[in-house]
C-alpha cells in the first residue's frame, strides 16, 4: 500500500496517526517521523543545542540515544542508574555544570524514571527535559503517561517496541513554541523513498529467515 499510495494518501495517514497519539497521551502537539532517532534530532535542533553544550543521559542507554548528541558535536554527559536501571538523581546533582543544557530521561524497559525527582532538579538548574520514551509508550507515572513531563519527548516505533510499524518515531510536546519549531523543521525534510521503505520491511524478513539462522550454524558468518 506505501509503494502504491499517492503523496496526500502518505501525509494522510501521518496526519491521523499524529491525531490519535495526541488525543492518547492528552497533548498538545505530536509530529511524526521516520525514526525515533530522527525524532529526537530534531528535538536537539529546536531546542538549540550547539557545539559542546552537555546532555546528560543515562549510562545505560543505546547508541541511538547518543548519536544524534554526538551529530550535533555536544557533549554525551553519562549519569549512573539506580535500581530500576533509570538516571539517579542523586548521581545527577554531581554531574550537572555550567555546559549542561539538557537532561534526557529515558524510561527504561517500560519502568518509568524517577521523574519527579529529576524534574525538580532540572528547573533549578535552568535545564531543558527530553524523555526518551522509546521504550515506554502508555507507561504512566502517578497517574500521568510518560512523555507528558518534560519539554519534549520522543517515541519509536522500530521492530521491537511497544508498537512497530517496522520504522518509525514521533516527537510530542505541550509546549507550542518547540511544537511549532519541531513542525517546520519537519516541512524541510523530504519523504522517504520507496526503495528505503522496502529496505526497512525486507530487514525483518531476512533477520528472520536468513541472520538468526546463520548464526546457529556458525557466529561469524551471522554477523
Amino acid at each position: 500500500k506505501l509503494k502504491n499510495s499517492t503523496g496526500a494518501e502518505k501525509v494522510n495517514s501521518q496526519l491521523s496517526l499524529e491525531e490519535e497519539f495526541k488525543k492518547y497521551l492528552g497533548i498538545k502537539y505530536a509530529i511524526s517521523f521516520n525514526s525515533g532517532r530522527s525524532a529526537l534530532m530534531a528535538i536537539l535542533d529546536v531546542l538549540n543545542i550547539k557545539k559542546g553544550d552537555e546532555i546528560l543521559l543515562q549510562a545505560f542507554t543505546c547508541n541511538s540515544a547518543v548519536n544524534p548528541i554526538l551529530n550535533r558535536e555536544a557533549k554525551p554527559v553519562y549519569v549512573d542508574v539506580d535500581e530500576t536501571i533509570n538516571m539517579n538523581p542523586e548521581d545527577l546533582k554531581k554531574k550537572i555544570t555550567y555546559k549542561s543544557k539538557a537532561v534526557m530521561v529515558q524510561h527504561n524497559f517500560g519502568w518509568p524514571a524517577q521523574i519527579r525527582e529529576i524534574l525538580e532538579i532540572v528547573r533549578q538548574n535552568n535545564l531543558y527535559l527530553i524523555e526518551d520514551c522509546a521504550h515506554s509508550l502508555g507507561a504512566k507515572y502517578k497517574g500521568k503517561f510518560c512523555g507528558t513531563f518534560g519539554d519534549a519527548a520522543f517515541f519509536s516505533f522500530g521492530r521491537d517496541k511497544i508498537i512497530s510499524s517496522v520504522f518509525g518515531g514521533m516527537a510530542v510536546t505541550n509546549n507550542e513554541e518547540v511544537g511549532e519549531r519541531i513542525k517546520k523543521f519537519k516541512e524541510k525534510l523530504d519523504y522517504p523513498s520507496n526503495f528505503w521503505i522496502f529496505q526497512q520491511l525486507l530487514h525483518s524478513i531476512l533477520v528472520n529467515y536468513l541472520i538468526l539462522p546463520a548464526y546457529g550454524l556458525n557466529q561469524y558468518l551471522g554477523r
